[in-house]
């Protein structure tokens, strides 16, 4: 399903740099920790206009067979790399955009109150998201940079990545389109401030997804205007509502996980590692035949990787560096590798 947001790897890179710019004069200023972005109007095919708001086309992580990977019910053991994986020497290639140098997660609960948390979704978002900070999973990242107004800037991987969860009470709609999910992120802005590092996720409730959610894809990230400033965000749909195609039971769960929502921590975590890397799509690390770090690796070697003391089911993600710089999907990355 990543296939549909390639042509952000393109056209979205070439708007975001034709507006914003890169120096002097840019749409992209860096500040000490962050990178703020100045007041722009993004224009081209990979930007929306609809409902008042200006929002990015989003980038899809697509469901298990979707994805060309296992059929639903099948494991691919850990360990086993398989064949549509990306080949030795591929590498990800940098679009001049910004990276969320400093991440940070602020979690959205819509209408969880009203339609209830059966899997108790929300406990587990909040406990992974209070985890994965300094995790040798979350390190991955840090091998990956920006570079605006001629300032290259790493991203970090702090201890701490946890902003902030809450529960909006406002009415969701039955089947929420992108503009109502980018409009409830900007009300997620709006309650925690504005942080240009930060990735707003809005988990909508059991029963109320966007169109094609189980079927063609399982979240999606993307970017939107706020103020003049971009703001990334995240469509995370209620993942066990989708069962096995969403990674429902993929593998023997870890203590501090149940079977039945494996998938909410393979997703965040695929959706979350793009958001910092790429969160305007196509515009920071992308490859113009897999997609994003994520899509590479998505739904193969999954694994119960440890975040801090917790253990939870996460993809690899793609790295660069890894094994003698041909690239490769890894669970962990230390600067030696």
């Amino acid at each position: 399903m990543y296939k549909l947001s390639r042509l952000a790897g393109v056209i979205g890179i070439a708007a975001v740099i034709a507006v914003a710019g890169c120096t002097g004069n840019s749409g992209v200023a860096p500040s000490t920790s962050s990178m703020q972005q100045q007041r722009f109007t993004p224009t081209g095919p990979d930007w929306i206009h609809q409902d008042g708001l200006i929002f990015h086309r989003p980038h899809y992580m697509a469901t298990r067979a979707m994805a060309g990977g296992i059929a639903p019910g099948e494991i691919q053991p850990r360990g086993i790399v398989p064949a549509s994986t990306p080949a030795p020497g591929t590498q990800f290639t940098y679009g001049n955009g910004p990276v969320l140098t400093a991440p940070k997660m602020y979690i959205i609960l819509w209408g969880y109150r009203k339609y209830g948390d059966p899997d108790k979704v929300k406990r587990l978002l909040k406990l992974f998201s209070k985890n994965l900070g300094g995790s040798g999973h979350n390190n991955i990242y840090t091998q990956y940079y920006q570079t605006l107004s001629s300032k290259q800037t790493y991203i970090t991987n702090p201890s701490n990545q946890f902003g902030g969860l809450w529960e909006d009470h406002v009415g969701i709609p039955a089947s929420p389109s992108d503009a109502q999910v980018a409009a409830e992120a900007l009300r997620g802005v709006k309650h925690f401030g504005y942080d240009p590092n930060g990735s707003y996720v809005v988990a909508t409730a059991t029963g109320h997804s966007s169109p094609g959610f189980g079927v063609t894809f399982c979240a999606y990230h993307d970017s939107e205007l706020y103020s003049g400033e971009t703001v990334s965000y995240t469509n995370l749909p209620y993942q066990p509502d989708a069962g096995a195609a969403c990674g429902a039971n993929i593998i023997t769960p870890a203590s501090d996980q149940k079977g039945v929502d494996e998938g909410v921590t393979i997703v965040e975590g695929h959706e979350y590692g793009e958001s910092i890397t790429d969160p305007i799509p196509g515009a920071g690390w992308y490859n113009n035949q897999w997609g994003e770090i994520g899509d590479a690796c998505a739904w193969w070697d999954i694994a119960n990787d440890p975040f801090g003391t917790k253990s939870y089911a996460s993809q690899p993600m793609f790295s660069n560096a890894s094994d003698d710089n041909q690239g490769e999907c890894v669970h962990s990355y230390t600067p030696s590798e």
